[in-house]
């Protein structure tokens, strides 16, 4: 469906305003129509009695990620002026949010939130120079996990009384998150397009993938290069966008402190960050799974009981987490039918894909 709309960017004209409205409205409806469906599959009444449960908790619960939110839009209205674009931070924050209810809902790989900020982000500022910003705010955002879960497996090792078995999996978690980190530093010094390029040229029978990308390599070329300087060039809105992302993640810890004390569990800020690593890792790694549904809630029940508190639990913290998520979903999905585009806005820059 996204790769569909993708389709539209390519001969869109500053005229088209009524097309932009068409395919922003595309967004809406199949957004909702997506979380119309995981609300009826996790019932409504299922939400009602976990809020009656919470309580009031469940408004810091959903405040935390405002928060968050915020922390991530300011990270990447920080990558998008220092490449020179001008645009308004509640702009950014808008689509922003809607993209990231978009990709809670996308099935099988949690993405279809990019092709919408692109989209979004066409109308000021031309299709190559919207595909590098997104490119470049995914790049960090994948990065800032990796190190989030690095430091998370650093104080585990340091501060928790870990079993043969556990200090194993810490052992290859941590591998994995080092290699990750160097995987996303290395193509921030080096780009991304020209690198899948020549991986794609050397591999068997994708001699047509490598030629129609072949004769986009300009345009790749002019998105690397942004990719590039801003670690080169930027490295101090590179360092402080990077750090807003991680900061962000450390928040959004702290909703788990919320979740356990509306039940009378007090835990510290470190437990609350094992927790979220734990489970945002697991995420990760089933990505394909809509919304995680059943992987977060079973990377809880595994957490809590390496925490000493009763598995079970995690169930009921997944559960919490669900209905704030679909609060912030109903949210960015709105944000994305409000946010209608303008002619007088709907200005291409000179970079366009042929």
């Amino acid at each position: 469906m996204f790769s569909r709309v993708l389709k539209y960017f390519r001969t869109e004209t500053d005229s088209d305003a009524p097309k932009n409205t068409r395919i922003q409205t595309l967004f809406f409806v199949v957004g909702l129509a997506l979380f119309v469906f995981l609300i009826n599959r996790f019932g409504v009444e299922n939400i009602i009695s976990n809020i009656k449960k919470t309580g009031w908790w469940i408004i810091p619960i959903i405040g935390v990620w405002a928060l968050v939110y915020i922390l991530n839009a300011w990270a990447w209205a920080l990558v998008i002026k220092s490449l020179k674009h001008k645009i308004s931070y509640k702009d950014v924050f808008s689509i922003s949010l809607s993209g990231f209810a978009i990709n809670y809902i996308t099935p099988v790989v949690n993405l279809g939130g990019e092709p919408y900020k692109i989209f979004a982000l066409k109308k000021y500022f031309g299709l190559n120079n919207s595909v590098s910003l997104v490119v470049l705010y995914s790049m960090l955002h994948f990065l800032s996990s990796f190190v989030f879960w690095f430091i998370a497996i650093i104080l585990a090792i340091i501060s928790l009384p870990l079993t043969i078995e556990l200090q194993l999996i810490l052992g290859a978690s941590f591998i994995f998150t080092l290699i990750g980190v160097w995987f996303f530093y290395a193509r921030h010094k080096n780009g991304v397009f020209n690198s899948l390029l020549n991986l794609i040229r050397k591999l068997p029978f994708t001699t047509k993938l490598y030629e129609k990308l072949k004769l986009k390599e300009t345009t790749l070329t002019s998105i690397d290069n942004q990719i590039i300087e801003l670690y080169t060039k930027q490295r101090k809105t590179f360092y402080a966008s990077l750090s807003l992302e991680v900061i962000a993640r450390v928040v959004a810890s702290v909703e788990f402190i919320f979740i356990l004390k509306s039940i009378g569990i007090n835990i510290t800020l470190e437990d609350a960050i094992y927790i979220n690593a734990f489970s945002s890792l697991m995420l990760n790694l089933f990505f394909f799974v809509p919304m995680g549904l059943g992987i977060r809630e079973g990377s809880l029940y595994l957490i809590m009981g390496g925490l000493n508190i009763s598995s079970a639990i995690g169930v009921y913290i997944g559960l919490i987490n669900r209905v704030r998520e679909f609060f912030w979903i109903f949210i960015g999905l709105l944000l994305i039918q409000i946010k209608k585009p303008n002619i007088s806005d709907n200005k291409l820059s000179d970079l366009e894909i042929e």
